[in-house]
């Protein structure tokens, strides 16, 4: 019994290094985009309750194991389960009910921060798929407008950028993963979706809907300069 709860705890501290080495990882990457920031945020707010709760759970089963197991020449316990425990009930209701509440009004927060357009931005991008490549056009508040066919495009960091995204053909999906912009491009709509890159540098652009037969090569960089 002693060398099964060892193991538990070698298995959990390893989870917890595992973890942290994970999510130190994606924090450092989270810096790229305001909108990523705040996702990073509330990952962070979620990881350590869902952790705090996983590691409570686990001492207290492997207590209640060690402390309850049979033991030979002892009686097995006897247990009315006509005699509930209204504070322990009431705990176990109470307790999960303010978490989640917690959680709620935080990612709500969220959503309001990465999901409110803003009025007025200083790059508008016109994002516009094709089977199998992205067309984008950049304009600039100052009457700057650039062209880029094919590929990806260039814009510099710490703007706001809003950015339309529209398809000519089939159902396409727009996705930067490093900056935490994703938006779905239909044929005669247009969605809308904002990000401001903080961090120099190259990122990957997909389509994450599938588009056809050569889908996997409708992928760009985009390039933010300093």
């Amino acid at each position: 019994m002693m060398r099964s709860a060892r193991r538990f705890g070698l298995l959990t501290t390893g989870t917890l290094v595992s973890l942290l080495v994970s999510a130190a990882s994606a924090s450092a990457a989270a810096n790229d985009s305001t909108g990523m920031q705040q996702i990073s945020n509330l990952f962070w707010v979620v990881a350590i309750i869902g952790v705090a709760i996983g590691v409570f759970v686990g001492i207290v089963m492997v207590f209640t194991i060690l402390k309850f197991r049979m033991r030979k020449g002892h009686q097995k316990a006897t247990y009315d389960p006509n005699r509930p425990s209204h504070k322990l009930e009431a705990a176990w209701t109470i307790i999960p009910a303010i978490i989640l509440l917690v959680i709620g009004m935080l990612a709500f927060q969220t959503l309001a921060y990465t999901d409110t357009l803003p009025q007025h931005p200083d790059v508008y991008v016109a994002a516009i798929g094709h089977q199998w490549f992205w067309e984008f056009w950049v304009n600039y508040t100052n009457g700057t407008h650039i062209h880029y066919p094919s590929g990806g495009f260039t814009v510099p960091s710490n703007v706001t950028i809003l950015m339309n995204v529209t398809s000519v053909d089939v159902d396409h999906s727009l996705f930067i993963p490093a900056l935490g912009v994703h938006m779905d491009a239909i044929p005669g709509h247009l969605n809308q979706v904002w990000f401001k890159p903080t961090m120099p540098g190259d990122f990957h652009i997909e389509c994450t809907q599938f588009c056809g037969i050569n889908h996997y090569q409708m992928v760009g960089t985009l390039v933010v300069t300093p």
